[in-house]
């Protein structure tokens, strides 16, 4: 993003026919007082020209210092040549990021992107700091990959996994992971006997997947059921029913890491949702098997949901935003191609339409400088 500094630093000198006051210098604000001004900035964008004020600004706050961030939405297809659009729900802003190299994009992975270029080299791309992760080749079988970081729970940058999930016509869909700097991408297993409609034992068609303190969670397509897999040793640790009220006729499925919970949330229909929170280990001072629990609300939290996964935020951290809220993307229909964005109530159940590009697209980004 190009930006220019909006607020000089140097003092300005004042005539000596005048009686006016130098004007303070900036600059010799405490490091500390700089910080809690910061910390104020919501918009990833105003962050980057407070930085760039001064040379003691920026060493006074580093960037990962940033506030946390609303996603963005994407608004490129598949390719870009040479520069990356994404929109604003904080600004209503649209934002265009040049970029050298010819990509074609996979897929949204929270900060970053993931992409390969014109030689198929696979790697996570950070559109605002250029940074580049390598990852290993896709496996031959990826036809239709989506991935999934881990979020910001792991901020390391060797926590940091990413899963590709491919669709193979009407039969299973393997799931790999791997962290960058991995040589290649390990297929993650499960109890062959869970899914005998599958085409290749032990393997699934997953409709929902999230990640969370090392732990894959992937429902699979058949049985409703989620596989929890311990993924420093690629094993199968627990495998939750589904929910009661559970019908085939639900729509998308979503798996959501949200403060701590992981959330299940079924898109029923076009304009309803339901939410299940994940029971794992003692209740009430009793053992209990892992389960789903239906809840009514999220209190001052609200999700973007994004395919088969999401992520959730605080009123507390964004209170311009509704809490007990679903963002979500809907489209396309009746002949078009575009998406649109929607906001799902869940007291009131009802939703509305949002403001915003009308996009052949659904991916969201979240920007990041670190």
């Amino acid at each position: 993003m190009a930006l220019r500094p909006s607020l000089p630093c140097s003092k300005t000198a004042t005539s000596p026919d005048t009686d006016q006051a130098e004007e303070p210098d900036w600059s010799d604000l405490p490091p500390e007082i700089l910080c809690l001004i910061s910390r104020k900035i919501a918009d990833i964008s105003d962050f980057v020209r407070f930085r760039v004020v001064c040379k003691r600004w920026r060493s006074a706050v580093r960037a990962s210092d940033l506030t946390p961030q609303l996603p963005w939405i994407y608004l490129n297809l598949d390719r870009f040549e040479g520069y990356l659009q994404f929109y604003s729900l904080l600004t209503g802003k649209t934002y265009t990021v040049n970029v050298l190299e010819k990509k074609s994009v996979i897929g949204p992975a929270y900060n970053y992107v993931l992409c390969y270029d014109i030689y198929k080299k696979c790697y996570l791309f950070n559109p605002l700091t250029k940074e580049e992760l390598s990852l290993p080749s896709p496996p031959s079988e990826v036809l239709f990959p989506n991935c999934v970081p881990s979020g910001p729970s792991h901020p390391d940058q060797s926590s940091r996994f990413i899963v590709i999930s491919t669709f193979v016509g009407s039969g299973s869909t393997p799931l790999y992971f791997c962290q960058p700097g991995n040589q290649k991408w390990t297929k993650i297993r499960g109890s062959a006997s869970l899914f005998r409609d599958s085409i290749v034992p032990g393997e699934f068609k997953a409709s929902g997947f999230t990640f969370y303190e090392g732990r894959c969670y992937a429902t699979v397509h058949e049985t409703g059921s989620t596989m929890v897999i311990e993924l420093a040793t690629n094993t199968l640790i627990h495998v939750v029913p589904r929910p009661e009220l559970y019908l085939s006729t639900f729509g998308p499925v979503h798996l959501v890491v949200s403060f701590g919970q992981i959330l299940r949330v079924h898109q029923n229909g076009k304009n309803s949702f339901c939410i299940y929170q994940l029971a794992i280990g003692n209740r009430d001072e009793k053992q209990m098997e892992p389960c789903w629990i239906k809840i009514d609300n999220i209190s001052n939290q609200f999700l973007f949901l994004h395919e088969s996964h999401g992520c959730s935020f605080s009123t507390e951290d964004f209170p311009s935003f509704v809490g007990n809220s679903i963002y979500f993307f809907k489209g396309p229909s009746y002949g078009k191609r575009t998406f649109q964005l929607f906001r799902y109530d869940i007291k009131e159940r009802e939703i509305e339409v949002l403001p915003g590009p009308v996009n052949f697209g659904y991916y969201w980004f979240v920007p990041c400088l670190c």
